[in-house]
């Protein structure tokens, strides 16, 4: 490696992690002495927002890395980082170690399943492409199992899909579940009342930042896909068979899918780096670690506080987008002496899918207005959004046939 060269090492491909890399060599693209490096653990960018449907075969959600890179000088490094050394300047991987001069930690989350007894040994999660590909070929293969079952209560048990958390990925996926297990039913000639979708969670609301008006509509779209929702309901234990709740009910099921929880690894504070809530990393308003400003964090990692209302801003690929891009420019601007502009998060909108085109979310508007909107024209607006990140990877990797 040469050592006059200034090295600025991006680790993680998502959301934040893929928008600084490619904004980052765009910008230096003319500089020779400034070398940007990708580390990821899988060659290829995933959709995260999408899991849901990729779970049950609508969509394909990994995008190759090689296609987003091959125009720009950045070495990407597939490999698995293990530590850090802030003071030294040198992550480790599986396969050795590399030198940063500047480093963007966007390692994203992994889920956290808080001690519940079986959960981490037979549920399902929903954080990676194997996952999803295991979610669909589970589904379908029990489908196919319940059309030979000729015990009633074993059916059911078969065809019972539970979802561990009432978040935005538990409602979109027990809606996407609810489509593809009557689309099976239906192909294996087993009776589609006997499937059975639950969603388990633990707060007294699904959706509580959606407001009370579109938490309701999602409520009710969940209820005519057949879905049944516990609320004040929290998973106990879980075994092969059988998910144990805190109502003292036990449910039999063969499957049950945790969207309950994430965490951080605890690679930043084995570093020594300062790490707040979930282990967040603390920045300054500038996105850079409080102790160490030639370390910069984004989307999950970093615990950034909107400068308006004091608190965290949320873990979102949105805000992921907008962490990575000022990252990017702040780290150009402090290598070429200009200035650096503080975090504003902002909130452009959510939308919720709810299955077989129907969405339910809304839109921000001047003057601190929202605009709600619900069914049909919600999930073409779900669908702009989703291809926006899409066409904006397009623009900045300078590849319009990624995919």
């Amino acid at each position: 490696m040469e050592t006059k060269k200034k090295h600025i090492v991006v680790i993680g491909a998502g959301y934040g992690g893929i928008t600084a890399v490619l904004r980052l060599a765009k910008q230096f693209s003319r500089q020779s002495e400034i070398q940007v490096h990708l580390v990821d653990k899988n060659n290829y960018h995933l959709l995260k927002t999408q899991l849901h449907e990729a779970a049950t075969g609508k969509k394909q959600v990994a995008i190759p890395i090689d296609r987003l890179l091959r125009r720009y000088n950045i070495v990407f490094h597939l490999d698995e980082v293990t530590g850090i050394e802030p003071d030294r300047k040198f992550i480790h991987t599986e396969h050795g170690q590399l030198h940063f001069d500047i480093l963007v930690l966007a390692l994203g989350s992994q889920t956290n399943f808080y001690g519940i007894p079986g959960l981490s040994e037979h549920a399902f999660t929903l954080q990676s492409l194997r996952d999803v590909q295991g979610i669909h070929d589970h589904i379908s293969k029990h489908c196919a199992l319940a059309a030979s079952e000729p015990n009633e209560q074993n059916r059911k048990a078969i065809l019972r899909f539970v979802i561990g958390g009432g978040g935005l990925s538990g409602v979109e996926l027990a809606a996407e579940i609810a489509d593809l297990s009557a689309r099976c039913t239906r192909s294996h000639r087993v009776n589609s009342a006997e499937a059975e979708i639950i969603i388990i969670e633990a707060g007294t609301s699904l959706l509580p930042h959606l407001g009370e008006s579109l938490s309701e509509r999602v409520k009710r779209e969940l209820s005519e896909k057949g879905v049944t929702i516990m609320t004040d309901t929290k998973i106990i234990s879980l075994s092969v068979d059988a998910v144990t709740l805190s109502s003292g009910k036990t449910l039999m099921t063969k499957t049950l899918v945790w969207t309950g929880g994430i965490q951080i690894t605890d690679m930043f504070k084995e570093s020594q780096i300062k790490t707040g809530g979930l282990g967040r990393i603390l920045v300054d308003e500038y996105l850079r670690a409080v102790d160490y400003p030639f370390i910069y964090a984004v989307g999950d990692n970093a615990l950034a506080i909107n400068p308006i209302t004091g608190k965290p801003v949320p873990t979102s690929a949105q805000f992921a987008l907008q962490e990575g891009k000022l990252v990017a420019d702040n780290i150009h601007a402090t290598t070429v002496g200009t200035k650096c502009k503080p975090y504003a998060p902002s909130a452009m909108g959510e939308v919720v899918g709810l299955g077989r085109h129907l969405a339910a979310g809304w839109l921000a508007l001047p003057f601190k207005k929202k605009l709600s909107f619900a069914g049909y024209m919600a999930s073409l607006i779900g669908t702009a959004i989703q291809e926006k990140h899409i066409f904006q990877l397009r623009k900045l990797s300078r590849n319009w046939t990624m995919r």
